[in-house]
């Protein structure tokens, strides 16, 4: 029976809140410019619906479901760490490269529904998105290529345990990006705690700790368990082929 047959409470736990994440800054925006609410209401119920979906999607593998119970820790670790690397990619791809791309125009569309999707972060959030100054263009340019890289180990580790190929060179790539994730996130962070938080707005709680906090921490904690699950999962091929 395939995997996905038996675990479909884990599978549509996931569509679920899968789901919030990815309609999040859609729904928000419909409700901006067709039912018009509040522009910055829309963006902190954005922000909410997206950071805690996010973080509860990475929980999934560790939920007391019925699937799931004879997982153990190493599995429940892969799963979390694979899940998270993919999210993530999606998210370098997406919103990321769609900022690179429109970061000019974006400066002075912040009326335009079309840019709702970053300004509902920038308002509040991190005003550096509306300068777009070179070091961050310089840190999403990177994240963008780590995703490309990311997405191709990904699909060829897919494709490798399916054909019973070695796994070890997908592995090492798909750990070298948790690296980057963890530098860039962190220089992220770092560089705009020490210039003194000019671009955040740290009177509103939704804004410092929900948009700028919690909507970026998956960068920082879920790499070593990346790491954690890519070192296992070599030292296990090493031992079977001793």
């Amino acid at each position: 029976m395939p995997a996905t047959a038996r675990q479909r409470d884990l599978l549509a736990l996931r569509i679920i809140t899968l789901g919030v994440v990815a309609l999040a800054i859609p729904v928000g925006a419909v409700a901006v410019f067709v039912a018009g609410i509040d522009r910055k209401v829309a963006a902190d119920a954005i922000a909410w619906a997206y950071s805690l979906g996010f973080f509860v999607t990475l929980t999934t593998a560790w939920w007391p479901l019925r699937s799931l119970r004879r997982w153990d820790r190493e599995r429940r670790i892969r799963s979390t760490a694979l899940l998270f690397l993919g999210m993530s990619y999606v998210t370098h791809l997406t919103w990321e490269l769609g900022w690179l791309l429109l970061r000019e125009p974006l400066q002075t569309g912040r009326d335009a529904w079309w840019a709702y999707a970053w300004w509902a972060y920038i308002d509040g959030g991190d005003a550096r998105y509306a300068l777009a100054p070179p070091e961050l263009v310089a840190m999403e340019l990177l994240s963008v290529l780590n995703g490309l890289c990311g997405l191709a180990a990904l699909l060829r580790l897919r494709r490798a345990e399916r054909e019973g190929a070695p796994t070890g060179p997908p592995i090492l790539i798909l750990m070298g990006t948790a690296v980057v994730h963890l530098y860039s996130a962190s220089l992220y962070y770092l560089s705009e705690v020490f210039a003194g938080m000019p671009n955040v707005d740290t009177t509103v709680f939704t804004d410092l700790w929900i948009k700028f906090g919690l909507a970026n921490a998956p960068w920082i904690i879920v790499p070593p368990v990346v790491l954690w699950w890519g070192a296992g999962a070599l030292g296990h091929r090493r031992l079977a082929s001793s």
